[in-house]
C-alpha cells in the first residue's frame, strides 16, 4: 500500500481517538475515581447522637498539649514506653478500669471503641495510620492476666489484619500510673473502702507526634465525631 494512502487512514483513526482521550481527561470521563466516603459514613444513623459532625477538613484541630510518656505493660507483660507506642500513628486513647459498672462510664467508652474497631475494616488503609489504646487506671485488679483476658476477642479476631490495631495496657502500679494520668489530665478518685472508682469519662485524640489534639467527654463519645476528627487530623498531617 502506498504511503499517501496509509497516512490519511491512520489520521482518520487516531485523531478521533486522541480527541476522546483529551475530552475524557477534561470532563472526568477517564481516570476519574469517586471521592472517598467520609469516615463517619461507616456508622449507621443513631438517634442517641445529639448532632451531626461537621465535614472532615472543614476545621482545625490545634495542639492542646504534649501527651506524657510513661512505663506501661502490654498483654504479654512486656514493659513498654507509652510515647514509643503513640509515636508515628494517630491514636485514640481511653482510660478505663475493667470492672466498671457505670453504663455512662467505661462501658460506653469500650462500646464506642469496639464500634470503631469493627468499622475500621471498611476504610482502606486506615490500619496503617490509626490505632486504639486502652489504659487501665486500676493496676491492682487489672493485671497483665486481666487485660490479656479482656483483649481475647481482639487477639483472636480473624479479620484483625484488616482493622486498626488495638492495644490494651496496664501499669506495674500507682507509681508508674499517676504521672500518666496527671499528664493527660485524667481525673480519678479512689476511695480505699470501695470497689468502684470515681472518674471522669475521657477519650483523647493524639497525633503521630504525641500531641493531644482533642478530648471527648460524656455527650461527645460519638464514633462519627471521633472518626471525623481522625479524618481531619490525617488530612492536616498530609497537607490535603
Amino acid at each position: 500500500m502506498r504511503l499517501n494512502l496509509i497516512v490519511p487512514a491512520l489520521v482518520s483513526v487516531l485523531v478521533p481517538a486522541v480527541f476522546l482521550v483529551l475530552a475524557g481527561w477534561q470532563f472526568g470521563w477517564l481516570g476519574a475515581s469517586s471521592p472517598a466516603a467520609p469516615y463517619a459514613s461507616v456508622f449507621p444513623p443513631d438517634e442517641s447522637f445529639q448532632f451531626d459532625p461537621p465535614p472532615a477538613g472543614s476545621y482545625d484541630l490545634p495542639v492542646i498539649k504534649q501527651a506524657p510518656d510513661g512505663r506501661v505493660l502490654d498483654i504479654d507483660g512486656q514493659v513498654r514506653s507509652l510515647s514509643g507506642i503513640t509515636g508515628g500513628k494517630v491514636s485514640l486513647v481511653s482510660f478505663v478500669y475493667l470492672t466498671c459498672g457505670d453504663v455512662n462510664g467505661c462501658p460506653l467508652a469500650m462500646s464506642t471503641l469496639f464500634d470503631i474497631y469493627y468499622a475500621s475494616g471498611e476504610i482502606p488503609g486506615l490500619r496503617d495510620r490509626l490505632q486504639l489504646l486502652t489504659i487501665s487506671f486500676d493496676p491492682e485488679r487489672d493485671t497483665v492476666e486481666a487485660i490479656d483476658a479482656f483483649a481475647y476477642p481482639i487477639r483472636n479476631d480473624g479479620e484483625a489484619d484488616q482493622r486498626v490495631p488495638w492495644q490494651v495496657l496496664t501499669t506495674a502500679g500507682q507509681t508508674d500510673l499517676q504521672p500518666i494520668l496527671d499528664g493527660y489530665g485524667q481525673v480519678v478518685d479512689r476511695a480505699p473502702d470501695q470497689d468502684s472508682i470515681s472518674h471522669l469519662l475521657r477519650i483523647y485524640l493524639v497525633d503521630g507526634r504525641g500531641q493531644i489534639r482533642n478530648v471527648y467527654g460524656l455527650g461527645l463519645i460519638d464514633p462519627r465525631l471521633l472518626m471525623t476528627d481522625v479524618e481531619t487530623l490525617l488530612m492536616q498531617e498530609s497537607g490535603t
